[in-house]
């Protein structure tokens, strides 16, 4: 079966799960790195601006990840642009 842009099945799934899996990274490790990047307990220290906002990209390598797969994404959509026209 396909679906109306003319995709199987299993790649629209396996397309779903990836955007699902994307967004899982965003916002639930993000949330948790950003929750997690001045520490917990009585050693917190507080971080405001650019510090704060590496401290993040960093915790858990986050940051990298979400660059990594911003690069997937735009060789994907190009690839899916070049294989319609």
């Amino acid at each position: 079966m396909t679906t109306p842009e003319k995709k199987s099945e299993a790649t629209a799934l396996a397309e779903a799960a990836f955007i699902a899996a994307q967004l899982v990274w965003l916002i639930g490790t993000g949330g948790f790195a950003w929750i997690l990047r001045d520490g917990l307990g009585p050693d917190a220290v507080t971080t405001a601006g650019e510090s704060a906002f590496a401290r993040t990209f960093w915790t858990f390598y986050w940051g990298p990840v979400c660059m990594a797969l911003l690069v997937v994404d735009v060789f994907w959509w190009r690839s899916r642009r070049h294989r319609n026209d």
